[in-house]
Formats: C-alpha cells, structure tokens, sequence
C-alpha cells in the first residue's frame, strides 16, 4: 500500500520536478531526463529514508514525504548544476522570460524554490547546500537584477504600444 502511496506523491509533484529542472536547463528533454534522473538517485541511494517511511504511522508520514520532496528537489539541483556546463552552448532561454534565465544559476534556483515553490528557508538551504545568509544573498541578488530589468522592460512595451 505505501508503495502506491508513494508513486501517487511523486506523480503529484512531477509538475513541479518538471517546472524546477526547466528553469534550471531550460529544454523540454533535459528537464524531462532530469526529473528522471533525480527519481531514480533518490530512490537508490536514499533506501533507508524510503524504509523509514514504509514504517512509518499516517501521521508520521507527512514529514517524510516532506523530506523526500527536499531530496528530489535537491537532486535535480546537482545533477542539473553539473549537466549545465555541458550543454550551455546549446540552450537558448526561452522567448519571453530572459530576465529571469539570464540570472545565475544558484540565484534562479533559489528565487524559484522561494517564489513558485513557496519553500521556506530551511528547505531551500538543504536544496541547495547552502547557508542562510548565502541563500538570503542569492535572493536579494536575484530580485535586484530582475527588479533592474523592469523599467526596460517596461519601456520596451511601451514603445510596441506606441508603435501600433
């Protein structure tokens, strides 16, 4: 039964797998092979948390998926950290959302685990491997820079505006 449970949960967040290994390698196949990838090392490696779980009472069991949702979060996060330098000349980001792929890509994550995943601190220093005060810069860097990109943006939009 809790085996079940547990492809339920993970079916449940392959959206959101998804969605944080795109940002990371902004390619539909790449973020696909990641969340892919990041199953398959937490399932192998992170046995004894899986046992723990299987073990575990219903009221229990919540922290755990917590903790296997940080693990398959954090997976993504090293494998992709180490598969970006190879594939960097061939990604192009996406049209529409430079801004934010043109941010560096410790930052990205971060402002993404904070803002769309709507983690908390702690969650994101473990993702990352990172300490407060480093995920606090990150953050403040991230929103500087995107902040920057605004009034640009905006007046590129208003020139489009004005031109039709």
């Amino acid at each position: 039964m809790k085996t079940i449970e547990l492809e339920k949960f993970i079916q449940n967040l392959s959206p959101d797998l998804y969605s944080f290994a795109y940002i990371l390698i902004p390619d539909d196949l790449q973020a696909t092979q990641l969340m892919i990838d990041a199953v398959s090392v937490v399932m192998i490696q992170k046995i004894s948390i899986l046992d723990k779980w299987m073990m575990t009472s219903v009221d229990k069991s919540q922290a755990t998926f917590e903790e296997i949702k940080r693990l398959l979060f954090r997976s993504i996060f090293e494998i992709s950290k180490k598969r970006i330098n190879q594939l960097k000349l061939s990604l192009t980001p996406p049209e529409g959302d430079t801004a934010f792929f043109q941010l560096e890509f410790d930052a990205k994550a971060a402002l993404y685990l904070k803002v769309r995943g709507e983690l908390d601190l702690n969650a994101i220093e473990i993702i990352l491997g990172q300490s407060r005060p480093e995920v606090l810069a990150l953050l403040s860097t991230a929103r500087i820079k995107l902040g920057a990109r605004v009034p640009s943006i905006y007046k590129q939009s208003l020139e489009n505006v004005n031109e039709n």
